[in-house]
């Protein structure tokens, strides 16, 4: 009986975010497409080695600050035993390790480009781009950032997708009495954090019926920045910190609106994707890959400014058009359900 191919992701970080998300979602539909998904990464975020259990194999050792290099024959060891012909690197905090695990068991090395940087063409650079396979950029923004002259044939357009399988259909009664604007993310200011919370104090003070809900990893130097600003511009009552969720799906589907007014330079979005295909409609801004995504007026709203003022005027128009409203509510599922899905990103890197 033939064995099935392994496929491993290495990855490591602090924080849950969309690169996490991405390598869980994209193990668990591996899975399904009958590949086996395996995860290196190190043991000291013990949850996040748990919620990767749910979807894969988990290897962990000691990786963090180049500590990799003293378990090298354990790593390739578990190469060998488990069959894995293709390693999916997703930081070029180990593309070293991972070319190094090439060279000792023969695998392909995939490196995936999950931000809008500029390729570097320095000696040590160079050396990795004739050394990977191939290079994955999750969106059309990274791919002309990161491709390098005479090597294109190695980069690969591959768009980010949603699994589906998360967000099934399902009826949640959103407040009549109040129009719920979520944020979903990284909470810190580079997010324009401070810029929403400017536009709902100013259409809670102008008389409009505002609630903000807010979910994601934030750190506690943020979460104290947060605080502070909620509480001396006397915002308790209609802003709420849920923290982390598990259950985006409901999270989404209880809101009017989601917003990600972002200052960054964004690779993908796929909170983005994920409201759209809950129907719930997004306003973002234009800082990075969200224009691949949406259509300004059609699928969702594009900002051309992040600041409180032009965030307010596009909550309104929401607000104010309700034809305009449902429309983009279904087109913007449309859209996500015929480009954005894991199953459709997963097929295309198993035929890469």
């Amino acid at each position: 009986m033939e064995k099935k191919r392994g496929i491993l992701n290495i990855i490591e970080s602090s924080v849950w975010g969309g690169m996490e998300q991405y390598v869980y979602d994209m193990s668990e539909e591996l899975k399904r497409q009958e590949i086996v998904p395996f995860i290196l990464t190190d043991g000291w975020k013990i949850d996040f080695v748990e919620r990767y259990k749910e979807v894969a194999t988990v290897f962990t050792c000691t990786i963090r600050k180049s500590k990799w290099v003293f378990s090298l024959n354990k790593i390739a060891t578990f190469i060998r035993k488990h069959h894995i012909d293709t390693i999916l690197c997703h930081t070029g905090k180990y593309i070293l390790l991972s070319i190094i695990l090439k060279k000792m068991t023969g695998v392909k090395v995939i490196f995936f480009k999950h931000n809008v940087l500029p390729a570097k063409t320095d000696i040590y650079h160079r050396w990795i781009q004739n050394q990977v396979d191939a290079f994955v950029c999750v969106s059309k923004c990274v791919y002309d950032a990161q491709v390098v002259p005479e090597k294109e044939d190695k980069y690969h357009l591959i768009y980010n997708g949603i699994n589906t399988h998360r967000f099934p259909d399902k009826h949640i009664e959103k407040p009549h009495d109040r129009f719920v604007v979520g944020y979903a993310g990284r909470i810190s200011e580079d997010k324009g954090i401070i810029e929403l919370l400017d536009a709902i104090k100013y259409l809670h003070e102008s008389g409009k019926s505002v609630e903000l809900r807010m979910c994601g990893d934030v750190s506690e130097q943020a979460i104290q920045m947060l605080n502070t600003y909620i509480r001396d511009n006397h915002m308790e009552s209609y802003v709420i910190n849920l923290g982390f969720q598990y259950n985006m799906n409901e999270f989404y589907r209880s809101i009017h609106c989601l917003v990600t007014p972002s200052k960054v330079k964004e690779a993908f979005g796929l909170v983005i994707c994920e409201s759209m295909y809950c129907k719930t409609p997004v306003i973002t801004s234009i800082s990075g890959a969200q224009r691949e995504i949406i259509t300004h007026g059609d699928d969702g709203l594009l900002l051309d400014f992040v600041d409180g003022e032009h965030i307010a005027k596009a909550i309104m128009y929401f607000l104010d058009q309700p034809a305009e409203y449902k429309k983009i509510q279904k087109h913007g599922y449309n859209r996500v359900a015929s480009t954005f899905t894991i199953t459709s990103m997963v097929s295309s890197i198993k035929s890469l």
